[in-house]
């Protein structure tokens, strides 16, 4: 995104630091990419300066992807040495969420940006609900309909969605992993590493989609490379306070954030 030279540099670089010092801290504390917090951040900056909401979605929703598989490997990563990764969902559930990702990115080019938006703050809202109010189950009293198959079906929704809203995913696979039983540290843990699946490609699919339909009006530059180092920064510090804290208290907490941000893109 091309900067107007009357646009304060200095205060907005510092406002992208502190994106991704949040944004980051969230990553590893919750298991997500950051998408939740950078997708409305880049998009309220990039309107702010008056790019037309059709662009500032798309890019802002291309450029999360990009900074979530920075933001979400450290995670995972920093998950995997704690022993808080499951290989197992790995391998069942990759190769399903690859071929939503593909799917997603390719009709993400052809979905309005107002749609986007909505799309992304009833997602969220949905899921802060139930992360508020649902009770995490045992995996010995798991929904007997959790298949592995349809396991499979869901994690390939799941793969579209998160391609069409520019995030890691782990909004949807912590509370499915919840849901069928994980523990709630586990299942952030696995859903960092899944969001590494979904970020690369999804990311190489919007970037494909504005090359073949060589859109007009797209700004040259674009912002959100300084939001990378500090939340690389502060993953490892979520992850190690995730570790520290009730199972209840951090389901709370991601319910609350999904809940915030879903507000304000609903309002804003």
């Amino acid at each position: 995104m091309s900067l107007d030279a009357n646009l304060p540099v200095v205060e907005l670089v510092l406002l992208l630091l502190t994106i991704g010092a949040a944004g980051g801290f969230l990553s590893g504390l919750l298991g997500v990419g950051g998408g939740i917090l950078f997708v409305p951040a880049l998009f309220f900056a990039m309107s702010a300066v008056g790019l037309e909401l059709e662009h500032a979605m798309h890019i802002s929703i291309a450029t999360s992807l990009l900074i979530v598989l920075a933001t979400g490997a450290t995670s995972a990563i920093a998950h995997y040495h704690r022993g808080s990764v499951e290989p197992a969902l790995l391998r069942d559930w990759g190769p399903f969420i690859l071929l939503g990702v593909v799917v997603g990115s390719f009709f993400a080019s052809y979905v309005e940006g107002e749609v986007l938006k909505k799309f992304f703050a009833g997602m969220t809202l949905a899921i802060s609900l139930y992360m508020a109010f649902g009770k995490e189950k045992k995996a010995e009293t798991r929904a007997r309909f959790l298949t592995l198959n349809v396991q499979r079906g869901i994690c390939t929704a799941i793969g579209i969605a998160s391609a069409m809203l520019g995030i890691g995913g782990a909004i949807m696979t912590v509370p499915l992993m919840s849901y069928s039983g994980l523990a709630i540290q586990r299942a952030v843990g696995t859903g960092a590493a899944l969001g590494t699946i979904i970020s690369l490609p999804a990311t190489l699919g919007f970037m494909a989609g504005g090359i073949l339909h060589q859109i007009d009006g797209l700004p040259p530059g674009s912002v959100g490379y300084a939001i990378i180092p500090t939340s690389m920064l502060l993953a490892p510090v979520g992850v190690r306070i995730s570790h520290a804290m009730p199972r209840v208290m951090l389901r709370r907490v991601f319910a609350f954030v999904l809940l915030v941000v879903s507000i304000r893109m609903f309002t804003g």
